[in-house]
């Protein structure tokens, strides 16, 4: 079984969608607590229910963004803005 760490955020989201699996609280009440919409509280619901507490977690977390610059060549352009480039202005374009 894989291990899943959940933010505060979603550790309180598992709390509530707990107490509506055990009927003690509504889904118009959970959307309400949970400041979500009723329709987006029935789709995490659903998704709970199928895929368990992996289903809270953000699916992109644990991977690295696509447009992530390489170490080596962040550290290759800090060195020509120390030495070659020093005193000219970054620009954005």
């Amino acid at each position: 079984m894989e291990k899943v760490t959940l933010k505060p955020k979603e550790q309180q989201r598992l709390k509530v969608l707990n107490e509506v699996n055990q009927k003690k609280m509504s889904i118009g009440q959970a959307a309400t607590l949970m400041q979500l919409s009723l329709r987006h509280t029935k789709r995490l619901l659903a998704s709970y229910r199928k895929e368990g507490v992996r289903a809270l977690a953000h699916g992109n977390r644990g991977y690295r963004p696509y447009n992530v610059i390489d170490a080596s060549i962040r550290e290759c352009v800090v060195e020509l803005a120390k030495t070659k480039y020093r005193g000219f202005q970054p620009a954005a374009f």
